[in-house]
């Protein structure tokens, strides 16, 4: 019986997942080619005729990373430059930090992670992208909310703001890929009391918060 051949474009589609796999389990320097062909279930040689080295490899899979990151930044956007806005946005994004409990998150996060503890390229380009993106629309809401009297105490810095929001929902994400699914939050209460612990250091007042979340 003739074995069905694989479409060119289906199999760089299997490399690329298997590929994902590996690199957040073990790293860049980790990853080995004969482990992600073993993945893939197909030879190395195969590897290396869709994809000429791990570094060209490794570089795919960061492309698709950052083509998933860019479509869950689409989410996040303010609708708007207002206190309101704002804290849709931050409730968006808690809730997407929080929501994804499928292994394609989690396989960028460890990444992520991996990078930021060896040669940080990969982190460096994902957080300047993510402030970039959220830098200017914080900021403008800020001084919206200022304005709206909606706003105590210091001012703070919008890319501060804009990186500890990345670095929270990393945080919460990750703790979602344990494993072992150890619980280390009242879970029932954790977007409500992430958003608040949000809004709360941002300088929101408690009046603010609650009108614009009930609406």
């Amino acid at each position: 019986m003739t074995r069905k051949r694989i479409p060119s474009a289906d199999r760089r589609a299997l490399i690329l997942e298997a590929a994902r796999k590996v690199f957040a389990e073990a790293g860049y320097e980790g990853a080995k080619t004969q482990r992600i062909a073993a993945e893939a279930k197909i030879s190395e040689a195969l590897v290396y005729r869709h994809y000429s080295s791990k570094l060209v490899l490794y570089r795919a899979v960061l492309r698709q990373l950052i083509r998933e990151q860019d479509a869950n930044y689409r989410t996040m956007y303010l609708p708007e430059p207002t206190t309101a806005g704002l804290i849709h946005s931050i409730r968006n994004y808690i809730e997407i930090s929080l929501s994804e409990t499928g292994g394609r998150m989690h396989e960028g996060l460890r990444m992520l992670l991996a990078s930021l503890a060896g040669e940080g390229g990969y982190a460096s380009l994902v957080y300047r992208r993510a402030q970039r993106k959220m830098q200017h629309q914080i900021q403008a809401a800020l001084h919206a909310a200022r304005a709206a009297g909606e706003m105590e105490g210091r001012f703070l810095s919008s890319q501060n703001l804009a990186m500890f929001q990345e670095h929270l929902g990393t945080m919460l994400n990750m703790v979602g890929a344990l494993p072992n699914k150890v619980e280390l939050y009242d879970n029932d209460a954790l977007v409500q009391d992430a958003i608040w612990f949000c809004c709360r250091g941002i300088g929101l007042t408690d009046n603010a918060i609650r009108t614009h979340l009930e609406a």
